[in-house]
């Protein structure tokens, strides 16, 4: 019977407009490691299935939405950043079949604006644009980053697992500002030193047309595909400070292949693969 080489993937649906292969093979080749890297289109139905047994050979999951939260119950352990946002977004196996679930997207996010903004930026006003698995992750970074302000605007907060409770967990009260009080969401984003939006491509566009950005202001759009979003033209016609969301998934996949590998990837490699 032939043995599998040694591969990872990332999983969700929709998964096709994935990077995560590009950096995943591009730091695998320039560490001499013989690992492929697919992307798998897996739903909460199949997630269950998918996962029972572990899968021969696979070194690591990359894990995005919708399966975040979703895979949290299906894990052995999970890790304590990981639990207190109430997100996974990767999964690495360890001996006697244990699978133990981490949370990259919070050190991609301070990675990514630190990057851009220097080691030392610190915002007083943050703001969240969404009620999700990454918003919640986004609360921890702004936390991390120094944030003592921090608002949440979302549409709704009522599902299971939404970043409210991710707060509580977190040891924080944010604001909540439902997106139906437009005066109120607007006046709060635009007073924010700090802007991170969540929420799917052109989801919110139309209310980000009546939004008038700054340049003290830095924003960063987990959406990178279309590049630039409507939120990120606004921006930086503005002089606005822009993160882009690719910056993002840049240092948060550094992180995951650290985890696969236990070695650490070149990131300038890794950059060269998206850019």
């Amino acid at each position: 019977m032939q043995t599998l080489s040694p591969w990872a993937a990332v999983i969700g649906s929709p998964i096709k407009h994935s990077l995560s292969p590009n950096l995943h093979l591009a730091a695998y080749r320039d560490l001499g490691l013989n690992i492929d890297y697919r992307r798998l289109e897996i739903t909460k139905d199949s997630l269950e299935s998918f996962l029972t047994p572990w899968p021969e050979n696979l070194v690591g999951l990359s894990v995005t939405m919708p399966l975040k939260q979703a895979i949290i119950p299906l894990l052995s352990q999970v890790d304590g950043l990981a639990k207190a946002v109430g997100a996974v977004n990767t999964v690495v196996p360890f001996p006697g079949g244990i699978t133990v679930g981490f949370n990259t997207d919070v050190y991609g996010l301070v990675a990514a604006i630190k990057e851009v903004k220097g080691p030392d930026f610190s915002p007083e006003k943050a703001v969240i644009v969404g009620s999700g698995a990454t918003a919640s992750s986004a609360l921890a970074a702004v936390v991390e980053l120094g944030a003592t302000k921090i608002n949440l605007l979302a549409r709704r907060i009522s599902k299971a697992g939404n970043a409210l409770q991710a707060a509580t967990r977190l040891g924080i009260n944010p604001g909540y500002i439902p997106l139906s009080a437009k005066a109120k969401a607007r006046e709060t984003i635009e007073n924010a030193d700090l802007i991170i939006s969540t929420t799917p491509r052109e989801v919110l566009d139309e209310f980000y047309e009546t939004v008038t950005f700054n340049p003290a202001q830095t924003v960063l759009d987990i959406v990178y595909d279309p590049s630039p979003t409507l939120l990120m033209k606004r921006a930086s016609g503005a002089k606005a400070c822009t993160v882009s969301g690719k910056v993002m998934l840049l240092h948060q996949a550094l992180m995951q292949v650290k985890l696969f590998t236990s070695r650490t990837p070149n990131l300038e490699a890794m950059r060269k693969a998206i850019f």
